[in-house]
């Protein structure tokens, strides 16, 4: 069962509360742009108690598929700049032209929504107690953060543009990501 089939149990109105925020839950497992569980807590956050009430059920339903949707158009314009790319005999892309990522940002079309979105996934990877024994350097970058709403100075940045093109291993590279994607940088 696809993301559009699962979608559509979660607006169906004759399937128990429950079975319906499952069904959410399922979209999310499919798409889930700032983890699993930071999505479903960020779309608790946009629209909220989902699990009790189907407005907000809706509503959470509703900016999940807003993002997906702007992450697939992205994909597109990717694969379009892809085939021109090829047809100029450019066959393999640059660092700078990567495909969208499919996690570490939400995409959406106010910047601010995106920014908020991976503030909160810091915040909640901040509270993972497994992150306290986590580079120090990456923990100071992300209270900074967290404490800024993603705002980071241009030196910060370049820390962390320059730290994720490194070999770095997933439980660095992924608050890095993140980071990235709260100050607004460009290519994730």
């Amino acid at each position: 069962m696809g993301f559009s089939e699962r979608a559509r149990r979660v607006r169906d109105g004759r399937l128990a509360q429950g079975q319906r925020v499952a069904a959410l839950c399922s979209c999310v497992s499919l798409y889930h742009p700032i983890g699993h569980r930071a999505t479903l807590s960020f779309l608790a956050e946009l629209a909220g108690p989902y699990q009790r009430h189907e407005r907000s059920l809706l509503a959470a339903l509703e900016a999940l598929e807003a993002s997906r949707a702007v992450w697939r158009v992205a994909g597109a314009a990717y694969a379009n700049s892809r085939v021109k790319h090829k047809r100029l005999g450019r066959r393999v892309p640059t660092f700078e032209d990567r495909p969208p990522s499919r996690t570490g940002h939400w995409y959406a079309a106010a910047p601010d929504l995106s920014r908020r979105a991976a503030v909160h996934a810091l915040k909640r990877w901040e509270q993972d107690p497994e992150q306290a024994s986590a580079d120090q350097e990456v923990r100071s970058l992300v209270r900074w953060c967290v404490a800024t709403g993603g705002r980071l100075t241009g030196e910060q940045l370049d820390t962390v543009l320059s730290r994720r093109t490194r070999d770095e291993t997933d439980d660095v590279r992924w608050p890095l990501t993140l980071m990235a994607s709260a100050a607004g940088a460009r290519r994730l």
